[in-house]
């Protein structure tokens, strides 16, 4: 009897181990949140994700979505938001977000390989209302695509608009409005962003 009470201690301990991690990953996971044409590719690391939309989703190797050591509100949660059927957010290799991210496409948004992008960024290409006062409910406004180069760093609370590009490897600094597009291989800033400086010069 003795025998098989210290057989099955380590396997009552191993189960309890596996049920709090499932616990885990499904307050992470959140079931129901995953829903629409969403593509990841195996060695995509989750963390907090909702993914609602309509659209298709691509997030490519090598992304790790959510930041365990960086600020976060609540838990953390990022939001890859295709609205409509026709809408691609598509996000190359080796991609880093930190935490309260929200990305949400109309057309497209594209995030290029190598990029990092800060807690509580905020990439739209969208209005979501028209201008006018009296259609200010209906429709989504003008849409434009966003593509975010390669290597590009977003630092915390950025916000990129519609239709701009950011060149590869710039960086735009902390609490940025990006109406325009950023130029390769600079730093950028401000309200809106404006180039300061290339990296290097």
């Amino acid at each position: 009897m003795r025998i098989l009470i210290s057989l099955t201690r380590p396997l009552r301990l191993a189960y309890t181990r596996l049920k709090r991690a499932q616990r885990r990953l499904l307050a992470y996971l959140q079931p129901g949140a995953l829903r629409g044409n969403l593509s990841l590719d195996k060695d995509v690391v989750l963390v907090p994700l909702c993914c609602d939309g309509q659209g298709k989703v691509i997030v490519r190797g090598g992304t790790v979505i959510g930041s365990p050591l960086s600020p976060r509100l609540g838990k953390g949660e990022v939001l890859l938001q295709a609205r409509t059927p026709n809408s691609v957010i598509e996000i190359g290799t080796g991609v880093a977000f930190s935490n309260n991210v929200s990305v949400v496409a109309m057309e497209k948004v594209a995030i290029g390989s190598g990029t990092l992008v800060g807690n509580l960024v905020t990439i739209m290409d969208s209005n979501f209302h028209e201008i006018d006062p009296s259609r200010r409910r209906d429709g989504t406004g003008m849409v434009k695509p966003v593509y975010v180069g390669e290597n590009v760093w977003l630092g915390s609370r950025v916000i990129v608009q519609k239709g701009v590009s950011t060149g590869n490897n710039s960086i735009v600094t902390p609490q940025s409005v990006v109406t325009r597009d950023i130029p390769p291989n600079c730093i950028a800033g401000g309200i809106p962003a404006r180039v300061i400086r290339q990296i290097g010069a």
